[in-house]
């Protein structure tokens, strides 16, 4: 979920969590202008929380099912 608000005429407060994907991270950081430059920069701001804490992430592992002796 992202959120903003307002500090003062320069600064806006960006909040970023994850609890609606049941992870237990969220991240906050001012960013100089309005709401517009805070949402702006909110896709970046997720992405480096996610790599910063990629084990909070885990990739889903994928199940290669058995031939069971079949060639193709």
């Amino acid at each position: 979920m992202i959120n903003t608000q307002t500090v003062d005429n320069n600064r806006t407060r960006l909040t970023v969590d994850f609890m609606d994907e049941g992870v237990d991270l969220t991240g906050t950081m001012l960013v100089v202008g309005d709401e517009s430059a805070a949402l702006a920069y909110a896709h970046f701001f997720e992405q480096d929380l996610r790599r910063n804490n990629a084990e909070l992430f885990p990739v889903p592992e994928i199940e290669i099912p058995e031939m069971d002796g079949e060639m193709i």
